[in-house]
């Protein structure tokens, strides 16, 4: 299978089986390749392929599926009695090889520990999910605002609801100087929530000051 828009799994792990489960209709649709010697329940739209995924020889080969998705996701799978610091290892040796062989392909990494930030600043993965912070976050959040977990899981959750993204343009909004009050204007008279934006060079704003210039060059991502 390599259709565009399949995503490719590097690890199997809860966390994985977790996405599926949220992608729902995407993964029947378009497709999701598994590489991973763990095994992996059989369900439509999934393609189960029992290989080494940090040998770069594997990497190269089509039937992987690397080549031509719309993502790879680089999970923290653990192998018997491995440390984190190991697992982390084993993720970040795969997001080079794969950037290396295919520099294009958009990576989302899941770290367990965030004091290895620095050893993946290099590799331009798109996306760097620390498990560890936002584990930290949640519960600091909980403990300061009791009750407020069922928000929380409702943000998360991808079901019910649908994360985009947009620019000035496609919006149709001009003028030489567009603040974010002028897009969230926007989003009320449209009956969606913008939550903030990301420039291309990777600098993000997650609910920005009301008086805060945005570029027609932001995409701007929202919630409807």
């Amino acid at each position: 299978m390599n259709n565009k828009g399949h995503i490719v799994f590097c690890g199997y792990t809860d966390s994985s089986e977790t996405v599926l489960e949220e992608l729902g209709d995407y993964v029947r649709k378009r497709g999701v390749i598994i590489l991973s010697k763990k095994r992996v329940p059989s369900a439509a739209g999934i393609t189960h392929l029992p290989i080494d995924y940090l040998n770069i020889e594997n990497l190269k080969n089509l039937e992987m599926g690397l080549d031509g998705c719309s993502a790879c996701v680089v999970f923290a799978e653990f192998k018997s009695d491995e440390s984190p610091e190991v697992v982390d290892m084993h993720s970040i040796l795969t997001c080079y090889n794969i950037k290396k062989e295919y520099p294009d392909v958009p990576i989302i990494v899941e770290i367990l520990d965030k004091d290895n930030k620095g050893l993946i600043k290099d590799l331009n993965c798109e996306d760097v999910i620390f498990k560890e912070l936002i584990d930290l976050n949640l519960i600091t959040g909980c403990i300061l605002h009791p009750n407020i977990s069922p928000i929380i899981y409702d943000l998360l959750t991808v079901q019910g609801k649908q994360l985009k993204s947009t620019n000035l343009k496609e919006i149709a909004i001009h003028g030489e100087k567009v603040t974010f009050r002028d897009v969230r204007l926007h989003g009320l008279e449209n009956d969606i929530t913008f939550i903030g934006y990301v420039s291309p060079n990777g600098k993000t704003g997650l609910m920005p000051p009301n008086n805060e210039e945005i570029f027609p060059e932001y995409q701007l991502v929202y919630i409807t």
